[in-house]
């Protein structure tokens, strides 16, 4: 190593260093340039195969005129939608370049060297990763029955602990708490520690004792924050846009961490125009729920074990190597995610696509799974 490099390596954090980057899923021109393949269906993160809505391409191209300018700091004619639509006040809304940014001003305004955050240990990893950039420490609590664990977080509580995260539905299991288990969980949670509920998937969410946590937040709970995005069931994820819902002093709070102009005038106009295509949503849950119902069968009939979904993807135990099998899918123009980084090594992540993308994912997966094992 040269002299200079080790200059510039000694202000280095040591435990930013030890970071390991998030690993998104392939671009589809990744491996269009990888394999030099051409008919290829990306079904890995979690996005929205009808894209974005009408009415948001609409707004897009209205707000192109006024590129030149900087957007509006606060997102106020998107704060007022959604003031609308959620039943709360401006000061409780804060929005966000995706709603990772709203995890993230949460990491910076929480966290130093030394805290502690709780969440499970197969969820978003961001979790970890905001965490670890912070010098605090990261405690992950095994999933039971690849569920939050709810009672062992609350165990896992210290004097240290700052934050607690719960994806709910969950990334990657698409598995939830119940209302009774979270009305238990909040009522022993500190006031003193923040816990955010990350909500990305709720609109896909079928099941009748789903909590519903924004009457939380409307009863005066200071110390909960809920965290939305329009990157799934709005078909926004090109633009970067999501919010946090919670009380005033929380909200007021982190609005003094974000950067003055953190989400664009695309984004915001796309995401106001979004709220009002009811239409769009309506299609899109539709869509997402019979496509999970067709992956069902088809895995029943494969002789597969998956795990039922609240949210708009599939996790499916492949029976081996699931990077093996992630790998000649990839090969056959599939994209998928494999799961090794979540702690499961055999299983896949498929993101519901629409009906011929399914069926094309299923047979790929039925002539892969029924050569020799790679």
């Amino acid at each position: 190593m040269s002299p200079a490099r080790q200059d510039v390596r000694t202000h280095f954090k040591s435990f930013v260093d030890a970071v390991k980057p998030y690993e998104p899923g392939k671009p589809i021109k990744e491996v269009e340039r990888e394999l030099g393949l051409r008919r290829i269906i990306k079904l890995a993160s979690n996005e929205n195969p009808l894209g974005p809505s009408g009415k948001a391409l609409r707004a897009v191209r209205r707000a192109l005129a006024d590129l030149h300018l900087y957007p509006e700091s606060r997102c106020p004619q998107l704060v007022e939608r959604l003031c609308q639509e959620l039943g709360v006040a401006e000061n409780q809304i804060l929005c966000g370049n995706g709603s990772d940014e709203i995890l993230e001003l949460l990491g910076r305004g929480f966290l130093s060297p030394g805290d502690q955050v709780i969440s499970s240990a197969q969820s978003f990893l961001i979790y970890s990763i905001l965490t670890q950039a912070s010098g605090a420490e990261f405690v992950g609590v095994p999933m039971k029955d690849h569920r939050y664990d709810l009672k062992g977080i609350l165990a896992a509580i210290t004097e240290k602990t700052r934050l607690i995260f719960v994806a709910n539905p969950n990334n990657p299991t698409g598995t939830y708490v119940t209302a009774q288990e979270v009305e238990s969980f909040l009522a022993k949670v500190p006031e003193r520690v923040i816990v955010c509920f990350d909500e990305a998937y709720l609109d896909f969410v079928e099941a009748p004792d789903f909590p519903w946590m924004l009457s939380y937040v409307k009863a005066g709970r200071k110390n909960l924050i809920l965290t939305r995005t329009f990157s799934k069931s709005y078909g926004l994820a090109g633009l970067r846009i999501g919010y946090g819902v919670g009380s005033p002093e929380l909200i007021g709070y982190l609005d003094k961490l974000r950067q003055p102009f953190n989400v664009n005038s695309l984004a915001q106009a796309a995401a106001a125009a979004a709220l009002d295509d009811r239409f769009f949503l309506w299609r899109t849950k539709r869509l997402v729920m019979a496509g999970r119902r067709y992956l069902y069968r088809r895995f029943r009939w494969l002789g597969l074990r998956y795990l039922e979904s609240q949210a708009n993807f599939v996790l499916v135990h492949t029976g081996r190597d699931g990077h093996a099998v992630f790998r000649a899918l990839l090969e056959e123009g599939v994209i998928v995610r494999p799961m090794k980084a979540y702690g499961f090594d055999e299983w896949l992540r498929v993101t519901v696509g629409r009906r011929s993308q399914n069926a094309q994912f299923y047979r790929t997966l039925k002539k892969i799974l029924r050569s020799p094992k790679p």
